[in-house]
C-alpha cells in the first residue's frame, strides 16, 4: 500500500503527471511511520453546481518511534472505476497507479518526533494542468501521500491515505468549453455527451439505476440463553452492551436517527454538495425527493433486535455468567433507553417500508445441516410476524435477505423446500452468461436478485466499530486502521454513488491523451443497484446523514430513479434469464466463511428442538398464568438460533469465538431443558407398601415445579401377579401436586417390585423412576377357590335341611344325638353366668368350689323354682341374694352367708381352684 516516492520523480508527476506516473521511482517502504487525518473535504461528491476546486484538510500523526524530516505532501488521482470491484481494490493494492498528481507542498512543521502532529490544507483545480485533471463522470480514486525523511533511511512515502471521489457532473471550464460543438450543427461525431456551451459536464440520465436503499437496524444476540419467556423469569443479557447502543449517541440510536426526518417528511433544505464533508449535511432534499427517498428506502429488522428491546423495556438483569442460567445477576440499566427507542422505532417504521430479516442473522447452511423444520420456521417463516406485532406494521413478505449476503446449494435447497423462493444474494454469488439490466435471475426454482458487495464492505467501514464483511475478497480488504473516519465516510459515498454515475457506454478520456475507451461489459447487476449495508453496521449519524444526502442528490439528479422493494421482489420472481450459484471470487466456498457446525453439535441441537417441542405440546394454557405454552418455550429455540449466526466481519478470531458462543448456548439451553424434566416427577413414598386387600389401589402424589399445567401418563412395569390399572391423561396443576389412585388387582400376598415413571403425553420421560416393593393381604387363587366350595357345601347342606323339614321327617343327620340328661336340661335352662360355672367346675371334677361373688356349686335345690333359676334373695326383688353362697353337694354346709356388714372381710385364700377343689372346706 505504502509507495516510495523521491523528489526528482514528484517534479516530474507534476509537470507531466499522466505520462510520468506510470514510470515513477517507486520502492516498496513495508513499515508506515505515520498516519494523515481528514478533517474536511470538499465537495464530497462533484456536481455542475459545485465549485471547481477540491479542498482537502487535516492532519500528520507521527505513530513511529523514529523522527520524520523535510515532510512533503500532495494529492494524487488514479483513473475512474470502471466495475463495482474496485470501489475496494484501488483502495487496497499495494501500489496504486497515478493518472494525475498536485505538487507537494510543506505541512505546518517540517519535523515531526515521536507522537507529534502537524496540520495540512490542499486545495487543487479539478482540472487543468495541476490540478486532478478530471474532465469525464465517474467515481476517482484519491490518495493523499506524504514522503519524508526518517531517522536511519532514505526518502520515503511515510503516510498515505486513500479515498473515492464521485463526480456526477463538473461545473463549467474554460477549457473543455473551447472544445464544446453545437449538437445542432450536424457533426454528431464531434459532439462530447454531456458538454454544455459553458464548459460544465451535465449529469448522464439517459440509464438511470434503479436505487433501493435497504438500511438495516440489527444487533448482535445479547440475551443470555436457557431463560424460559412469558414473564415466567427474569430477562437475561450477557452485558450492558444493548443499552449503551440503545442510549443517545449510541450505535443504534445513530442508525435510526437520521430516519426520524424522513419518517416526519420535514419541509427539508436542499442538500449542499460543496458543504464540507466534516459537517453532514442535514437529511431532505427539495420537494418531492424526500418522497422519493422514502419511496426507495426499506428498513430490514432483525426480530431478535425487537424481542430483545421489548424484553428491556419490561426490566432486565445482566448475568454473570452467560453460560449458566442459574448465575447470579445484577439489574440492568437500560430499561428507559430501551422503550424511548423502541416507540421511536415504531414511529419511523408506521411511515417506511419494512422488511424482516432472518431471525438472528442465522446461517441458512447450518439450518439445513440441523434439518430441523420447528427452527427453520422460527428462522425464517416467523421473522416477518414478529416484527409485524411489534412494530404493529405489515411488512414486506416474499424476500429472504441472507445475514451472511451470498448462499450455497445448501440455504438454496432449504429455501426450496420451505417456499421460499425469493432472494438477495451477492453478485459474486452467481454466474451468467446473459447479464440482465434488472440484475434478477433464476437460479433453478429460485429468483435471485444481485446486489454489489463492494459497496456493503464500504459501507461497513462507516463509524466508530468498522469492520470487513466476511465475504469480502483479500484484494479487496482495506486496512480500516489506516484509515480516518472521514476517509472512510468519503469512500462510502463513491461507493453508493458508483451505479448511479458509472453508465453504460459512457466514455472516459484520458485527461492528457483524450483517448476514448468503452466501459466494462454490463456487470450482473445490471442498472440494478439495490444497496444492502452489513448488518451490524455502525455509522455515526454524521456518516448515516452524509448517505442520505448523497442518495438524494442522485434521486434528485435523476440518475437514480426510487424502486420500492417491493417493486425488486415482483421482478425477481418474473426473471426468465439463468444463473447458477458460484463460489465466492477470492473466497472460495460460502461454508468457508461461515463457523463450522459439526454433526456432533447439529444433531445434539436437532434433539433440542425437539425436546422443546414435545415439552410445548404437552403444556396447556392456563388462567392463573399469563403465558402460552408456545411463549414460554419460544425463548429456548430462539437461542439455539442465535447461536447460529452468521460471522459479522471477517476472520478467524471471530469464528473461534461464535463458535465458542454456540457451544456455550447449547449448554445452556441443555441445562433448562434437563430442568424442566426434573421438575415434574412422582413423589417417591419410599419403603414398604402394603395394599389392604387384593383390590386395594396404590396411592401416589405427582408434582409439577412448571409455571404451566402440563398433561402426563403414568407408565407402571411389574410383574403378571400385580395387575395396575390405567388412569388415562392427568393435568398436573402448575407449580402445584396431584394424588392419584391406581387401580390394582394383587393375585399373590408375595413382595412384588414395581418400577413407575411419568411422561408427557407426547411420550416424553420426565423426572425419575421410582421403585416400589409392594405386599398384599391377597391369598391368590387356593383362597377364592375354598371359598367357592364351602359356599357351594353350605349351600346344598341348607337345602338338605329345609328339604326334610318341609316333609316332616327326621333329618338323617340327628338320628345319632342322644337325649339329653337332667343336668343337660338344667343347663340349658341356666343364664349365661351359670353355665359358665358348670362348665368350669366340671372341668376340676370335684370338690367344692366358690366364686368371688359368693355362689357355690352344685345350686341348692329348695333355692331352684320349677324352671331352673337360682333362687332369688329374701328380699323378693327378683335378683340373686349375695348372701348365699352354693356348696359342693359332698359338703356336710349348706348354705352359707357372706360376712355381716359389721363383721371384718376375711383374708383371702391364696390356694388356686385346683387346691381349693380337692380340699373340702371344713
Amino acid at each position: 500500500m505504502l509507495t516510495m516516492l523521491s523528489a526528482a520523480p514528484a517534479a516530474v508527476l507534476s509537470a507531466a503527471p499522466a505520462a510520468a506516473a506510470p514510470g515513477a521511482d517507486a520502492t516498496s517502504q513495508p513499515d508506515r511511520f505515520a498516519q494523515i487525518v481528514i478533517d474536511s473535504m470538499t465537495p464530497s461528491m462533484v456536481t455542475s453546481s459545485s465549485g471547481s476546486t477540491v479542498a482537502i484538510s487535516g492532519h500528520v500523526v507521527n505513530t513511529s518511534s523514529r523522527t520524520l524530516r523535510d515532510l512533503g505532501i500532495r494529492l494524487e488521482r488514479g483513473d475512474a472505476l470502471t466495475n463495482a470491484t474496485q470501489l475496494r481494490s484501488a483502495l487496497a493494492g499495494e501500489h496504486p497507479p497515478i493518472a494525475a498528481a498536485t505538487d507537494f507542498t510543506d505541512l505546518s512543521s517540517d519535523t515531526l518526533g515521536p507522537g507529534a502532529q502537524a496540520s495540512f490544507s490542499i486545495t487543487v483545480p479539478l482540472s487543468g494542468t495541476g490540478g486532478l485533471q478530471i474532465s469525464q463522470r465517474g467515481v476517482y480514486p484519491l490518495q493523499l501521500n506524504v514522503n519524508g525523511l526518517p531517522d536511519y533511511g532514505g526518502v520515503a512515502q511515510v503516510a498515505g491515505s486513500r479515498t473515492l471521489l464521485p463526480v456526477l457532473s463538473l461545473p463549467p471550464d474554460r477549457s473543455r468549453a473551447a472544445s464544446y460543438t453545437d449538437p445542432g450543427s450536424g457533426d454528431a461525431s464531434s459532439v462530447t455527451p454531456g458538454l454544455g456551451a459553458d464548459g460544465s459536464v451535465s449529469a448522464d440520465t439517459s440509464s438511470p439505476s434503479r436505487f433501493t436503499l435497504l438500511w438495516p437496524i440489527a444487533a448482535p444476540p445479547q440475551l443470555a440463553p436457557g431463560a424460559l419467556g412469558g414473564n415466567t423469569e427474569p430477562v437475561r443479557l450477557i452485558s450492558e452492551d444493548m443499552a449503551r447502543s440503545l442510549s443517545p449517541g449510541g450505535r443504534l440510536d445513530s442508525v435510526l436517527a437520521p430516519l426520524r426526518a424522513i419518517a416526519d417528511a420535514a419541509p427539508p433544505s436542499a442538500p449542499d454538495p460543496n458543504a464540507p464533508s466534516s459537517v453532514a449535511p442535514a437529511p431532505g432534499a427539495q420537494s418531492g425527493q424526500t418522497s422519493d427517498l422514502a419511496r426507495s428506502m426499506c428498513l430490514a429488522v432483525d426480530p431478535n433486535l425487537l424481542v430483545t428491546v421489548r424484553a428491556m423495556s419490561l426490566g432486565y438483569v445482566v448475568s454473570s455468567d452467560p453460560s449458566d442460567p442459574t448465575s447470579p445477576t445484577v439489574p440492568g440499566t437500560g430499561q428507559d433507553a430501551a422503550t424511548t427507542w423502541l416507540n421511536e422505532l415504531h414511529d419511523v417504521a408506521s411511515r417506511l417500508c419494512v422488511v424482516a430479516l432472518p431471525f438472528a442473522g442465522a446461517d441458512l447452511s447450518a439450518l439445513a445441516e440441523i434439518d430441523n423444520s420447528g427452527l427453520t420456521a422460527a428462522a425464517l417463516d416467523s421473522p416477518a410476524d414478529v416484527v409485524d406485532s411489534i412494530l404493529g406494521v405489515k411488512s414486506v413478505r416474499g424476500l429472504t435477505i441472507p445475514a451472511l449476503g451470498a448462499i450455497n446449494q445448501a440455504g438454496a435447497t432449504l429455501l426450496e423446500d420451505t417456499k421460499h423462493t425469493t432472494v438477495l444474494t451477492s453478485a459474486g454469488n452467481l454466474s451468467t452468461t446473459q447479464p440482465q439490466s434488472t440484475g434478477a435471475y433464476r437460479v433453478g426454482p429460485l429468483a435471485a436478485q444481485s446486489y454489489d458487495e463492494p459497496v456493503t464492505a464500504a459501507l461497513a467501514a462507516l463509524g466508530t466499530d468498522p469492520s470487513t464483511p466476511a465475504i469480502t475478497p483479500a484484494d479487496q480488504t482495506v486496512d480500516l486502521a489506516a484509515e480516518s473516519p472521514l476517509s472512510r465516510r468519503q469512500a462510502g459515498i463513491g461507493a453508493l454513488a458508483f451505479a448511479a454515475v458509472d453508465t453504460p457506454d459512457d466514455e472516459r478520456g484520458d485527461s492528457e491523451q483524450g483517448s476514448v475507451a468503452p466501459t466494462a461489459e454490463q456487470p450482473t447487476t445490471g442498472r440494478s443497484q439495490v444497496v444492502l449495508p452489513s448488518l451490524y453496521w455502525s455509522p455515526t449519524t454524521d456518516d448515516a446523514n452524509a448517505l442520505i444526502s448523497t442518495a438524494e442528490v442522485l434521486l434528485g439528479s435523476r440518475v437514480a430513479t426510487p424502486t420500492p422493494l417491493t417493486s425488486v421482489v415482483d421482478s425477481a420472481d418474473a426473471a426468465r434469464a439463468d444463473a447458477r450459484l458460484a463460489p465466492l471470487p477470492g473466497v472460495g466456498p460460502v461454508a468457508s466463511v461461515s463457523v463450522p457446525l459439526p454433526e456432533q453439535t447439529a444433531t445434539a441441537m436437532r434433539e433440542q428442538a425437539d425436546l422443546s417441542y414435545q415439552l410445548q405440546g404437552s403444556l396447556v394454557s392456563s388462567a392463573d398464568v399469563e403465558t402460552t405454552p408456545e411463549r414460554y418455550l419460544a425463548p429456548l429455540r430462539e437461542d439455539m438460533l442465535r447461536s447460529l449466526t452468521v460471522p459479522a466481519r471477517a476472520g478467524a478470531a471471530t469464528r473461534t469465538r461464535l463458535a465458542d458462543t454456540r457451544a456455550q448456548t447449547i449448554r445452556a439451553v441443555t441445562s433448562t431443558l434437563d430442568r424442566m424434566r426434573a421438575a415434574v416427577t412422582i413423589l417417591d413414598p419410599g419403603g414398604r407398601y402394603t395394599l389392604a386387600s387384593e383390590r386395594s389401589p396404590l396411592l401416589l402424589v405427582v408434582r409439577n415445579d412448571l409455571a404451566l399445567p402440563i398433561r402426563v401418563d403414568i407408565r407402571t412395569s411389574a410383574p403378571h401377579d400385580l395387575d395396575i390399572g390405567d388412569v388415562g391423561t392427568i393435568e398436573i396443576p402448575a407449580r402445584g401436586t396431584r394424588q392419584l389412585q391406581l387401580p390394582t388387582r394383587a393375585e399373590t400376598s408375595e413382595a412384588i417390585t414395581v418400577t413407575i415413571s411419568i411422561a408427557t403425553v407426547t411420550g416424553l420421560p420426565m423426572g425419575s423412576d421410582i421403585r416400589l416393593s409392594v405386599h398384599s393381604n391377597a391369598y391368590g387363587k387356593a383362597l377364592f377357590i375354598i371359598t367357592i366350595i364351602a359356599g357351594a357345601a353350605l349351600v346344598l347342606l341348607t337345602a338338605r335341611r329345609l328339604w326334610h323339614r318341609f316333609r316332616g321327617e327326621p333329618d338323617p343327620a340327628d338320628a345319632d344325638r342322644p337325649e339329653p340328661d337332667e343336668q343337660e336340661r338344667l343347663l340349658a335352662a341356666a343364664t349365661y353366668q351359670q353355665r359358665r360355672r358348670t362348665l368350669h367346675i366340671e372341668e376340676v371334677h370335684s370338690g367344692a368350689w366358690s366364686d368371688d361373688a359368693g355362689y357355690s356349686w352344685p345350686p341348692d335345690p329348695e333355692r331352684a323354682d320349677d324352671a331352673g333359676s337360682v333362687r332369688t334373695s329374701p328380699g323378693g326383688d327378683g335378683s340373686e341374694d349375695p348372701g348365699y353362697r352354693h356348696t359342693d353337694p359332698g359338703s356336710t354346709d349348706g348354705p352359707t352367708r357372706g360376712p355381716e356388714p359389721d363383721e371384718p372381710e376375711p383374708a383371702e385364700n391364696p390356694t388356686t381352684p385346683a387346691e381349693h377343689s380337692s380340699t373340702p372346706p371344713r
